[in-house]
């Protein structure tokens, strides 16, 4: 009989990760997991089961195989460090989907609190905690950089031989660009062979804390979430996987108070047998031009590679070609380039993406950049003057309600968060910051375009 492993290399189908149903729900407790941690994890995992236990020596590969993107040339101790001390540092609560899949603990007598579970008493209500690596070692062999990483007890005994799990193609993951769509994949693909078709149902704030990546505690209200997190992840899930999955919500009066997905099977699909690690050559990219790691993982994921590649170039050329002007805040300039509008970050205009248009024509662009900046400066007076007369009480309500949003998303100063926490939206440091807040969430997302007619003269 032909093994089971060389069958699939023959067919050309994925390699699948045996992931146990209790590390499919985690929830970060202490600091913010990205999507490329992730992904980087899990296929550490296939790299682990691959081995098979190798006692107290751990586990190890090239890094390359974990992340890509990092070549002879990078400095493993500063470039990597950044990626590896998240699953290091990060302490996890894994969330059993439902009530019978406890973590199934051993019971080889060592334990006297066990005692009593011998007799047939079934634990219940099980929380466990722990780091999601007890350590890593980064290190160079034959000139190529290496990682060897340890599991904390409970996580090994699980990884390696897990009671019940979901079979995840690595594939798969490798293609989804959120957080969101890769933990809604992990979860859903335990289901495809449900006979029901559906996901355990959990209240909507379950949802939010195994989706969202981000520290239990900071809880977003669930048509927010949804629209702007879940949707995306649920198009792209169902466009690049082997599943098909739908949001199905129960209400409790008016409001929704339950969630759950419907799960199907595609018809199979040929995918290449080799598990991709998490590219992150962007990210690199980014931290060399100066940007943080966890605004250019944000900018990642919402944009997608291609465009970031198209702005990492752009900002490139243009920090070469102007080297005497300061970006104060290159993050920002970054985003003002994605978005392909004008930024006013230390410069007088964001750099162009495309070829410059004709001199015959140059004088238009630059008359309707002059009228929008013109147009941007008067709302935004317009609409602190409304928030000036609003009672303190509502701009305190206000003030909150961004440092909660900053909060979750991250990228935020620690002296800007205290005064955020202070109450202190005069500061010069959050001004600014404070009165877009409140223009966006008031007036909309477009409260500083140029209305078309003016937008059409301008031209």
């Amino acid at each position: 009989m032909e093994p089971a492993g060389n069958k699939r290399k023959r067919e050309g189908l994925p390699t699948t990760l045996n992931k146990p149903v209790a590390a499919l729900a985690i929830v970060p407790l202490n600091r913010n997991l990205t999507v490329t941690a992730r992904k980087a994890y899990n296929v550490m995992l296939h790299i682990a089961q691959n081995a098979g236990d190798t006692g107290d020596l751990g586990f190890s590969a090239p890094l390359n195989a974990i992340l890509r993107g990092f070549g002879v040339g990078n400095n493993v101790a500063t470039d990597a460090k950044r990626y590896i001390d998240q699953m290091t540092s990060t302490k996890i609560e894994w969330r059993p989907l439902t009530e019978g899949e406890q973590w199934q603990l051993p019971n080889d007598g060592r334990d006297p609190s066990l005692l009593e579970w011998r007799a047939g008493e079934e634990a219940r209500d099980e929380l466990r905690i722990f780091n999601m690596l007890a350590e890593v070692r980064l290190y160079k062999k034959a000139g190529e950089n290496w990682v060897t990483w340890f599991y904390p007890p409970t996580i090994k005994e699980q990884m390696l031989g897990p009671h019940r799990w979901a079979r995840l193609e690595l594939e798969v993951i490798a293609q989804l660009g959120t957080y969101t769509a890769v933990a809604l994949y992990e979860i859903c693909a335990r289901y495809r062979d449900n006979p029901a078709g559906v996901t355990s149902r959990h209240p909507w704030s379950w949802w939010v804390d195994v989706l969202k990546g981000s520290e239990a505690g900071k809880q977003r209200e669930w048509r927010k979430f949804k629209n702007e997190f879940v949707n995306p992840a649920i198009r792209e899930i169902n466009e690049v996987s082997e599943i098909e999955i739908e949001l199905l919500e129960y209400k409790q009066g008016r409001a929704i108070a339950d969630v759950q997905f419907a799960v199907r099977k595609k018809a199979p699909q040929a995918l290449p047998n080799k598990p991709q690690p998490p590219d992150v050559s962007q990210l690199l990219r980014a931290a060399r031009l100066g940007i943080r790691e966890s605004d250019a993982e944000a900018l990642l994921e919402r944009y997608g590679d291609a465009a970031m590649t198209h702005a990492l170039d752009a900002m490139e050329r243009h920090m070469s070609h102007h080297a005497s002007k300061t970006i104060f805040n290159k993050s920002a300039y970054l985003k003002s380039i994605l978005l392909g509008k004008t930024a006013s970050f230390g410069e007088t205009e964001a750099p162009p993406l495309e070829n410059p248009p004709p001199s015959t024509r140059a004088a238009a662009p630059r008359l309707a950049s002059a009228e929008s900046d013109e147009w941007r400066a008067r709302r935004l007076a317009e609409i602190q003057t409304e928030f000036e007369a609003l009672s303190a009480q509502e701009q305190a309500q206000w003030v909150e309600k961004l440092r909660l949003d900053a909060v979750y998303r991250g990228g935020v100063s620690a002296t800007v968060m205290r005064r955020l926490e202070a109450g202190a939206w005069r500061s010069p440091l959050v001004k600014a910051m404070v009165i877009r807040f409140y223009a966006s969430a008031r007036h909309g997302s477009d409260w500083a375009e140029l209305p078309q007619g003016m937008a059409s003269a301008a031209e």
